[in-house]
């Protein structure tokens, strides 16, 4: 056939002639529609004229040119049209119908005419045309609107000529229609997260975010991100993505308006709350779908917080504050360290965004810094006017005049003087051993302890250590009596995976050892292991990077739970390292807090060594009467 030639056009009836398979008959063009059901909204031209010649070169013809049957290989599906009882709606086969109508339309074609003199190929074009009822091939089926989705769906599929989007709206489609994401997922033999995915893909991107997706000017990765928003965020972040923002900028826009699960501190499983397990991309971490319900959740539970810690009195003060930040950042502006001698104060941060939490104890309201150095010149205005009173009243009485020492410790002294770091270290040492010396002894606490903090970690994703209790581990705590009865029993049952240092110290052995064959072997025994882990967690209590500062709560409270006061007050030794740790004031108020009776006496007009002298000889008798300073104490 030329480039100038036509098909005849041969109107023959084909409506009923069987093709093949007595369950397939052939349908004129003319009489298909495509469905507004079927996803696939999208085709390739160029492969659709790729299509249309092959099926126009596979149409068979008589001698004179006339159509004799169909050049498609693959048969269509489809149901009865509701709009014209004589025609078919489309099920799958939607990309051979619309093959066919360019070739009804008509089809000029580039195609190889000849070969020049050098054996070069010689192009024409050429005009490919078939008539209205050109035969189709059909199976007809009654089906439901999932059914027809669903056939146009496995066809797209199979052939992986679905975009993401096109499978989003088809998985949406279906769900509209009934059909549930497990049965998706099983039907189109996909994980029942991807179909999830999907499924909100289609339904959350929203009409810009798909104009913008289908003109190629955002990723599939953009889009998933601004599908998984709602209302402003949602449109703050396709505002970003078409001004060409990253995938990763859009990720921290998304983790900074949304509650990430992790963050709770409230039963997460007995909240009810709604949870979005990772996101359309897979590697978010899970989150509430109900910001506003979870963030009122983890006020409550931040209000249980704050009447435990009332409830201890440990605290000058302790309040909740909101910060806008998505990190729960205390704003410095308004907040500055907590004056010398000023009981510190709690603050429960909370982000009204991403609902993360924080602790400070560090700082306090400039207000109420100000309100306390009042309070504290007041005070000292007050002992000042009282000491001169009673300095006058003795110089009255012995017609003289006393002068008394400039660092006279019963003079009343400022409020909680600075005492140095080595008395903090030492009364840590005596806090962190009586834990350790309990823990040693006690290796089912260790192990509790452990499985407290897992189960706190699994309920809210926070990042606990193995005890909780660990203070750091810069500054060791030397091993109690009970701690080196404990090594020498691991060094006794495990001595393939542990040996002792010439300081005596217990460390693994630096050998070629399989250490879970050791731990595994079958002479191990239950008690043994748990020897073993004891071993390795008691100590956590003791280890710490710096000495001052109060005393975490979850410390103290362990501390009740062992009920080691007792302890403490047996390991502490008053000692002159101790004392010299003060100041000469602060040596004041250390012995006004003895008992009366025990009090040193000679304490005026004496040098800060004589004082210390004083307080040593009474040490014997305030040990025995059970009385340690108050830095030793749990508080």
């Amino acid at each position: 056939m030329t480039a100038a030639e036509h098909l005849t056009d041969t109107r023959t009836d084909l409506r009923l002639v069987p093709v093949r398979d007595p369950h397939v008959i052939t349908l004129p063009y003319h009489a298909t529609r495509r469905s507004p059901l079927n996803p696939r909204k999208t085709f390739d031209h160029d492969a659709l004229v790729e299509l249309a010649v092959n099926i126009y070169e596979r149409t068979p013809r008589d001698d004179a040119g006339t159509i004799t049957g169909t050049g498609i290989m693959q048969n269509l599906m489809g149901r009865p049209d509701a709009l014209n009882p004589a025609g078919v709606e489309i099920a799958a086969g939607e990309r051979r119908q619309r093959a066919v109508g360019l070739l009804v339309e008509g089809l000029t074609v580039r195609v190889k005419t000849g070969e020049d003199a050098n054996g070069r190929p010689i192009m024409g074009e050429a005009f490919y045309q078939v008539p209205g009822d050109y035969p189709l091939p059909f199976r007809i089926e009654e089906m439901t609107d999932a059914e027809l989705i669903e056939a146009a769906t496995v066809e797209n599929i199979q052939r992986q000529d679905m975009t993401p989007m096109e499978e989003a709206d088809a998985y949406l489609s279906l769900v509209s229609a009934g059909r549930t994401l497990d049965y998706i997922a099983v039907r189109y033999g996909k994980h029942p997260n991807t179909v999830r995915n999907r499924v909100e893909l289609a339904a959350g991107l929203g009409q810009e975010g798909r104009k913008l997706l289908d003109a190629g000017e955002i990723t599939l990765e953009h889009a998933k991100l601004i599908a998984s928003t709602t209302g402003a965020l949602k449109k703050s972040l396709t505002e970003q993505a078409k001004n060409g923002a990253s995938v990763s900028t859009l990720k921290h826009m998304l983790r900074a308006g949304e509650f990430p699960v992790s963050n709770a501190i409230f039963d997460v499983e007995a909240s009810g709350l709604r949870i979005d397990e990772g996101g359309l991309l897979g590697d978010f971490p899970a989150r509430f779908t109900d910001r506003k319900a979870a963030l009122s959740r983890q006020v409550q539970a931040l209000e249980a917080v704050k009447a435990d810690e009332e409830k201890t009195g440990s605290w000058g003060k302790v309040e909740i504050l909101p910060v806008e930040s998505e990190y729960a950042n205390l704003p410095h502006a308004e907040w500055v360290t907590r004056p010398t001698g000023m009981k510190p104060h709690l603050t429960l941060i909370y982000s009204t965004t991403t609902g993360k939490t924080a602790r400070s104890d560090l700082y306090v309201r400039t207000a109420d810094a100000r309100s306390y150095r009042k309070q504290v010149e007041e005070e000292e205005a007050q002992n000042r006017a009282s000491h001169q009173d009673a300095q006058a009243s003795r110089e009255g009485e012995s017609g003289g005049t006393v002068t008394p020492h400039s660092a006279s410790p019963l003079s009343v002294p400022p409020i909680a003087p600075k005492i140095r770091e080595a008395a903090h270290e030492i009364a840590h040492r005596a806090r962190a051993q009586a834990i350790q010396g309990k823990l040693a002894t006690d290796p089912q606490r260790c192990l509790a302890l452990a499985c407290h903090a897992l189960i706190q970690s699994a309920m809210y994703h926070g990042h606990n250590k193995l005890l909780d209790v660990s203070l750091g581990s810069r500054k060791e705590v030397p091993l109690t009596e009970e701690g080196r009865a404990l090594a020498d029993d691991v060094l006794r049952i495990f001595g393939g995976v542990y040996a002792q240092d010439e300081k005596g110290r217990v460390t693994c052995r630096n050998l070629d050892v399989d250490v879970l064959d050791e731990l595994t072997a079958p002479q191990i025994t239950g008690d043994d292991l748990l020897k073993l882990f004891a071993f390795l967690t008691h100590r956590h209590a003791g280890n710490w990077d710096q000495n001052q500062g109060s005393i975490p709560s979850r410390v103290s409270t362990l501390a009740r739970k062992l009920n080691v006061q007792d302890d403490v007050n047996v390991r502490f030794t008053l000692s002159a390292e101790y004392l010299n740790a003060y100041t000469a004031q602060g040596l004041g108020g250390l012995i006004e807090s003895m008992p009366a009776k025990l009090r040193p006496v000679g304490t005026v007009n004496v040098s800060k060594k004589e004082l210390v002298g004083l307080i040593m000889e009474k040490a014997p008798a305030l040990r025995e009467a059970g009385w340690v300073p108050d830095l030793v104490k749990f508080r």
